[in-house]
């Protein structure tokens, strides 16, 4: 520890028996590490100040104090020498250190990044005895969590180098993971044992269970015993005992309970409610008279007849449940007392530093004057999330009067990041080394504008793209923007050059969570025949100006979707379907219809289901007209038109070996998905399609089939990445095929 030495000349004691005082003449300091300044005003004492004797002693332990309080100094002691005309006082005051940094040994159960998660510490904090002891403790928790009982840390510190700092070292001997070789429950007379315990975090050992005892959820896990007995009528079902007993890294659990005995659902009953019928109320119960009690069931009918009436405003509404107990039936009547509505005073935004206020507010259905309605404020809620700038929102109410209004506030945790950003070179068998830089911001200057840059260069490819959106025009609900792209390509039998640019318009339609988007585009450029053929042979000296065909389009669409999701970036819950019409005039013509279903579904804990059907048709408006290679249908890989398992567009008619797309599509998927949390999903996937050039040769039958597994990823900066590995069963050699994509297209 460092030493500091604050000589302070401050006295002059004054002998003279009548007087008894002490004069403090002058205070000085010196010091290696922090301000001398800092230590002697914090003292209090003051030069040229005449002191008692007593006052002098209590104004040194208050000095003492003072100096301790900084939370500085490990030790503060005074040491006072007699001179002619007074005394010098010496303040001797021994420094904490400061942390350098923290070092772990012998772990190798757990992560270290998970330890230093858990102490949490700072580099140039000062250390305590205290701190020390509070993250060690804090491991030792970590530890026996997982299981590790036995596991024991010592704490090190290094000697301090010349700045004060030191090394502190968490010594680890985790031990073996304390590991339950038995379970035993007594008094259960309606239950097996397997069938309580499956019941329990803490399980016994088996030859695919590690069986670690977790000892903080053994409280919890007489809980849940208690708990399952009065999901199954057993009211009054309780724990008498338990023991645990340790066994050389083994441990054996013995559970006492009495069950008590079996109860019954009697009538259910409803009163005291005038603003909402009975019809509808007694709709909500979820249990039927004779059926086994179920505290489960029970609450659950409390708290649909609590949102039903918060649906309305009655927020502050009260519904007790009254059980009554008549031989083994139970009769609940819920008692409402239904109180006033809540109106909305205020709409209070919280914690947006880069998002202005009003890209906000307009997501929000509840405004000043409204009642307030759950169902609004949890759309809101939805809305808000899927802007795709927060990684939280929350929301929260505080009541303003007796009246029962309300402020609202809705709190917001925005992302460190918005937008992507990528560069980087690639390769690929169809176009070669390529280099790219792409920039998206879907949040420009804080106002919700969407604006996204892309240009990739490459021997055989050259990709320009920009675009531009304004989702409230305005300031109405009418999105507006722009695009512009120019894009060359060489593939093995021709080249294509094409220069676009489009405006889009949307707005939502009075059917809830439904949109209309309408597109606008001209493009112009050189493109190949409509078909390839062995009667189409490009010269040796491949020219796109002679082996092409110039060609202007205007293509008018409209898409009407309906789109309830979650969290659109990576949704549980909820669906989407669209229907879009493209249309193509001036030198090519041709309709295409193309119809999307896609629907999500919860199952249990975290995980559920993704079923999608798209379906899609391109025909000329006579029998004269051709449809470009270009505009045709290429399922395979990822994309709009995904079927993973094979490669990018390889799925569909050939002519003369090289694809030429189809003019109908058909394409299944299906997923059973992990969501671990809004940024990480695991997923196992069945997808089937193809796609064919005539009416005739379609059929259900016809499908590629390809199923695997990936994972989903949202990443800072990168936005949300998906990686899939799929097999292909009904390619020429079947066979795995790896697929990377950035976005959301499956």
């Amino acid at each position: 520890m460092n030493s500091l030495f604050l000589t302070a000349l401050i006295l002059n004691q004054l002998s003279n028996a009548d007087t008894g005082r002490i004069a403090l003449l002058k205070i000085a300091a010196s010091t290696a590490q922090c301000d001398p300044a800092l230590v002697i005003r914090t003292s209090g004492l003051v030069e040229q100040q005449i002191y008692t004797h007593s006052n002098f002693r209590s104004s040194l332990a208050d000095a003492i104090r003072k100096i301790y309080d900084l939370g500085l100094f490990s030790q503060v002691t005074a040491e006072t020498t007699r001179v002619a005309d007074g005394i010098y006082l010496n303040f001797v005051v021994q420094e904490y250190p400061k942390l350098r940094y923290v070092e772990f040994e012998g772990y190798r159960r757990i992560r270290k990044k998970d330890l230093q998660a858990r102490i949490k510490t700072k580099t140039g904090e000062i250390i305590t005895a205290k701190k020390v002891f509070d993250w060690q403790q804090e491991l030792l928790k970590l530890y026996k969590q997982k299981g590790f009982l036995l596991v024991n840390i010592q704490s090190i510190q290094s000697k301090p180098d010349s700045s004060g700092e030191v090394i502190l070292t968490f010594q680890i001997d985790e031990g073996e993971p304390v590991k339950i070789r038995n379970i035993e429950i007594y008094g259960n007379e309606h239950f097996t044992d397997p069938q309580i315990e499956i019941k329990l975090v803490n399980r016994q050992k088996t030859w695919y269970r590690k069986g670690a005892l977790k000892e903080e959820e053994l409280p919890r896990d007489l809980e849940r015993v208690v708990d399952f007995y009065k999901q199954q009528g057993f009211i009054d079902a309780r724990i008498i005992d338990y023991d645990v007993k340790f066994d050389q890294g083994w441990v054996d659990i013995n559970i006492y309970l009495t069950e008590g005995k079996r109860y019954y659902f009697g009538a259910a009953k409803i009163t005291g409610n005038t603003i909402i019928d009975s019809t509808r109320l007694y709709s909500l119960i979820r249990y039927h008279s004779g059926s086994v009690y179920n505290i489960k069931l029970a609450q659950a009918t409390l708290a649909e007849i609590y949102n039903i009436y918060s649906e309305e405003g009655y927020i502050y509404a009260q519904i007790t449940p009254v059980e009554k107990i008549n031989a083994d039936t139970v009769y609940i009547n819920y008692d409402i007392k239904e109180g006033i509505p809540a109106m909305i005073r205020l709409v209070k935004i919280e914690g947006n530093q880069q998002t202005r206020d009003k890209v906000i507010r307009r997501e929000i259905s509840s405004l000043p004057g409204y009642v307030f309605k759950r169902s609004e404020i949890m759309r809101s809620q939805r809305d808000i999330f899927n802007l795709g700038f927060f990684d939280d929102v929350t929301i929260d109410y505080r009541q303003v009067d007796t009246a029962g209004t309300i402020d609202l506030i809705y709190k917001v945790k925005e992302k460190s990041f918005f937008g992507t950003i990528g560069a980087g070179i690639t390769y690929s068998a169809q176009d070669k080394l390529a280099g790219y830089v792409e920039l998206q911001q879907p949040n420009l200057l804080g106002r919700g504008w969407r604006s996204s840059l892309k240009l990739e260069k490459g021997g055989k490819k050259t990709d320009f793209q920009l675009s531009f959106t304004e989702p409230w025009l305005f300031d109405t609900p009418v999105s507006a923007g722009f695009d512009i792209s120019y894009l060359t390509r060489d593939y093995n039998y021709y080249s294509k050059q094409i220069m676009s640019g489009g405006i889009s318009f949307s707005r939502p339609l009075p059917l809830d969570y439904s949109r209309i988007y309408f597109l606008l585009r001209l493009s112009d450029g050189y493109v190949p025949p409509a078909s390839i053929s062995s009667g189409y042979k490009p010269s040796k000296t491949f020219n796109i100006y002679r082996d092409t065909v110039h060609k202007t389009s205007f293509l008018p669409s409209i898409t009407l979707t309906r789109d309830s999701r979650d969290y659109i970036f990576n949704p549980l819950t909820g669906s989407v379907t669209s229907y879009s019409l493209d249309l193509s005039f001036w030198d090519i013509h041709f309709h295409r219809h193309t119809i999307d279903l896609t629907q999500y579904l919860p199952l249990f804990w975290k995980f559920g289901i993704k079923g999608r059907a798209r379906l899609g048709y391109i025909s000329g408006f006579s029998n004269h007209d051709t449809i470009p290679l270009s505009e045709r249908f290429y399922p395979g890989g990822t994309g709009v038109d995904g079927i993973r398992g094979y490669g990018e567009s390889s799925i569909g008619p050939y002519d003369a070996g090289f694809p030429i797309g189809g003019t109908m599509l058909s394409i299944f998927s299906f997923e059973y998905r992990l969501r671990l949390n809004p940024q990480v999903t695991f997923l196992a996937f069945f997808d089937a399609g193809n796609t064919w050039n005539q009416p005739e040769q379609f059929s259900l039958s016809d499908l590629k089939r390809g199923a695997g597994f990936g994972i989903r990823l949202e990443i800072p900066m990168l936005g949300l990445i998906g990686f899939d590995l799929g097999y292909g069963f009904d390619k020429l050699q079947p066979g795995w095929e790896p697929h990377f994509q950035l976005g959301t297209t499956f």
